[in-house]
């Protein structure tokens, strides 16, 4: 029922990376540099502190998501006698991320996250074709069809906040601030226009095809036994009779990539952000950039082993991404429309017109 939710995001998405990245083609300053400059710096810092407050919840909710999956994962290896506790599952994934963040190459780091978002892709492309080939044609083309869902049973989560936290998933005001930076890091000017556009589709017609394949496959199993999921321990037992063992352990292998090449990012926000904010060097291996890696992966791992609510904690942390969507596209608009800062790249009246509708769909979510 909510496929049409990811087709209209990834939809906004593409429009919005767009948008973002010809501003610093143009201008050379990151979204956060250009509020700053260009806005107030009161604004920026508003920005920077709100988007690091959702990153401190996204943390804890996702380190504590991966803990439980290997946790109940450990259970079905034969050679441990006992399951690895999740909140040791939580320290020793957060130690392991942090040894890689130490390498501090940003080269290196790009080439894990592309190798954990293939193997999440394939994980979740093929489990989707193994769960849903009961599925008819038409079922899933009624998906694109706009409507909300009753409320499932059993659930913790209303369907208002589970499609502002799948919107805010999708339509990510991180991608955005990352993607800027990014921009500038490679160097990229409005001549690059048709090689940013072509990364731009890829990345977005990557995301619909992965996010239509995990939601057709929970609608082709889990949904039509019944069964509702608060917790990520429940849904791995559930799912053991559809796949069997060997395809349910690539499927957690897919859940396990997805949160680290989430997880592994997440991480690096903040320091990011305060850089952009002081007008410093983007260096991994910097002694304040390390501290603060430090700091949040303690964080992280600590909030994580206290047996929180992961999926409701990160449902939350991603519908307050929405939250703070209107006020990133605000900034927006504002900047892409000064002539004395884009000329002839600034906003015609049909971009105008189009962001101030993403504009009103983001203050509806």
């Amino acid at each position: 029922d909510l496929l049409w939710t990811v087709l209209l995001s990834c939809i906004i998405t593409y429009y919005l990376i767009l948008h973002f990245s010809k501003f610093t083609m143009v201008t050379g300053k990151t979204i956060i540099e250009g509020i700053q400059t260009y806005i107030h710096p009161g604004a920026a810092l508003f920005f920077v502190c709100a988007l690091s407050f959702i990153i401190l919840a996204a943390l804890m909710g996702l380190l504590s998501l991966l803990g439980s999956v290997v946790s109940i994962w450990s259970g079905t290896w034969s050679f441990l006698d006992e399951p690895i506790s999740a909140a040791w599952a939580c320290v020793g994934i957060s130690a392991l991320l942090y040894v890689v963040l130490l390498v501090g190459r940003i080269e290196f780091f790009e080439k894990i996250l592309a190798v954990l978002v293939a193997i999440m892709g394939i994980s979740f492309i093929y489990t989707m074709i193994v769960s849903a080939r009961h599925l008819e044609l038409g079922e899933v083309l009624a998906g694109f069809v706009p409507k909300i869902p009753e409320q499932a049973k059993g659930s913790d989560n209303s369907p208002g906040v589970i499609i502002a936290g799948m919107v805010g998933t999708t339509v990510s005001v991180f991608a955005f601030v990352i993607r800027t930076i990014l921009i500038k890091q490679a160097g990229w000017k409005i001549e690059d226009r048709l090689q940013q556009k072509r990364d731009a589709r890829i990345s977005v017609v990557l995301m619909f095809v992965i996010s239509a394949a995990v939601m057709i496959t929970a609608a082709a199993t889990l949904h039509q036994s019944g069964n509702s999921v608060n917790n990520i321990g429940e849904m791995i037992p559930m799912l053991e009779p559809f796949f069997g063992k060997a395809a349910l352990g690539l499927f957690v292998f897919g859940i396990l990539a997805a949160g680290l090449s989430s997880h592994l990012p997440n991480l690096l926000v903040i320091p990011w952000l305060v850089i952009d904010l002081n007008g410093g060097q983007r260096d991994l291996r910097g002694k304040g950039v390390r501290l603060t890696l430090l700091a949040l992966s303690v964080w992280a791992a600590v909030m994580a082993s206290l047996g929180l609510k992961p999926v409701f904690i990160m449902m939350l942390s991603q519908a307050c991404i929405s939250v703070v969507l209107p006020f990133a596209v605000g900034c927006l608009i504002y900047l892409t429309s000064k002539r004395s800062l884009m000329g002839e790249e600034r906003n015609r009246p049909r971009d105008f017109v189009a962001l101030t509708l993403v504009m009103g769909f983001s203050l509806f979510m």
